[in-house]
């Protein structure tokens, strides 16, 4: 017998009580593209406090800083990923694709007849 279409959801955080996930993968590649924090706030539709505090708690947990501030000045703020913050995000980001990757064979091994629409 032929299922309907099923799927499942997959959420990948770091930390026992979690300090870093997608989200904070996206407002750090926002910042990547933006230099700014602001705007990367402000383009997810958070606050910019509520995007500080966020990284903030990560440099606190991971023991480094993720991203260098530039404040205001002549030429305007901004933000830029460190080394050390870049290569913490393509580190998340190819775990990430890697555990999905996976976790789609599981799926599809373990519920073959969910994976399309049956009409």
């Amino acid at each position: 017998m032929d299922g309907g279409q099923l799927d499942y959801s997959l959420r990948l955080r770091l930390g026992r009580d979690p300090f870093f996930g997608p989200g904070t993968a996206d407002l750090m590649r926002r910042v990547d593209r933006l230099c700014s924090l602001r705007l990367a706030a402000q383009e997810m539709g958070m606050a910019y406090s509520k995007a500080w505090r966020i990284l903030k708690e990560a440099e606190r947990r991971l023991g480094f800083r993720l991203m260098e501030r530039k404040v205001g000045g002549q030429d305007g703020g901004g933000s830029v990923l460190t080394p050390q913050g870049r290569d913490f995000l393509q580190r998340y980001l190819s775990f990430q694709r890697e555990a999905y990757d996976i976790t789609d064979r599981l799926f599809e091994r373990y519920f073959p007849n969910f994976t399309s629409w049956e009409e």
